[in-house]
């Protein structure tokens, strides 16, 4: 298992991840803000794909995985666009032999998360066989996107055990699988072992993330609190990556771990801070950016349970 982070391309980042051991990433590509000039429709865009494969090869770098579509595919506003940019990042994936492309598999605002499954076998099952003809994986984040780590008001779908069930089980179809992250369960209490014991064969990309629940505030406040359940880089939370990578392994499951940052509540950019934006300045001039560090964290974490080789 190659252990790495997700990221723009950007040749600064390609030299941090080199230059501290890092040997993957999930490449994240934003084709509704600013599509990258490499990805298709764009002019020429399978020659600068090579060059961008290029680029993590001579570092040694693997692209495990395509972040592609992190939107509410449901939305009649923008599902047109939303299915094209699936399409794309799937011949994008294709193009430089990246075998998962990955996002959100989108919801019926305000309808019980079960109304959005006859949407999703539409949706997904179009986009299921595209995969299938161009030998792509398609793996669904499960983040509920909604209020307090929960699936109230998220644009998700696939945001329960429960609804990994019967979404998957709608389209007959192993194109489509599952981008697990156990940060997601966490806050559910479902436990990520039993989870990956259910649905192994099915995760198809996995995101490194962490999760605590602080027990002295939801005990006081409830879980629907600031803080109460907080994100954070792997050795952080909860979770125990030890099991988890054991139980990854009797899966099946041979991929790439990739740490998600910029969640943890600490090891996290605090770049425009000023000293007026801290409680008591004497404690320093400027809280550092932290982030970086936090991704090394995770890794020297990780990698306990994922020896170089291995």
């Amino acid at each position: 298992m190659r252990i790495g982070f997700l990221s723009e391309y950007d040749p600064e980042r390609i030299e941090f991840a080199k230059a501290n051991g890092f040997t993957s990433v999930e490449l994240a590509t934003s084709y509704f803000k600013d599509p990258p000039d490499y990805v298709p429709p764009a002019d020429g865009w399978k020659q600068k794909a090579q060059a961008v494969k290029a680029a993590y090869d001579e570092a040694g770098i693997t692209i495990s995985c395509i972040g592609a579509f992190y939107v509410n595919h449901m939305d009649p506003e923008i599902s047109e666009k939303a299915g094209e940019s699936v399409r794309n990042a799937i011949l994008f994936a294709e193009e430089t032999g990246v075998g998962v492309v990955a996002g959100f598999a989108g919801r019926l605002l305000g309808e019980p998360l079960e109304a959005s499954i006859p949407r999703f076998k539409e949706i997904w099952g179009a986009h299921a066989r595209f995969a299938d003809d161009h030998g792509i994986r398609i793996a669904f984040e499960c983040c509920p996107m909604g209020a307090y780590n929960t699936p109230s008001g998220g644009i998700n779908c696939i945001s329960t055990p429960d609804m990994y069930e019967r979404c998957l089980d709608s389209v007959d179809s192993t194109a489509l699988g599952l981008e697990w992250d156990p940060s997601h369960l966490v806050p559910l209490l479902v436990d990520p072992i039993v989870n990956i014991r259910e649905f192994g064969d099915r995760i198809y990309h996995v995101h490194a993330k962490g999760a605590r629940i602080n027990w002295d505030i939801a005990a006081r406040k409830g879980f629907w609190f600031p803080g109460a359940v907080e994100h954070c880089f792997p050795g952080f939370g909860d979770e125990d990556w030890g099991l988890i990578i054991k139980e990854l392994r009797r899966a099946g499951y041979n991929g790439d771990l990739n740490i998600e940052g910029w969640h943890d509540a600490v090891f996290r950019d605090k770049r425009g801070m000023t000293p007026e934006d801290i409680p008591d300045p004497a404690r320093g001039p400027k809280a550092p950016d932290l982030e970086d560090a936090g991704l090394i964290i995770a890794k020297n974490h990780l990698q306990q349970w994922c020896p170089p080789g291995f």
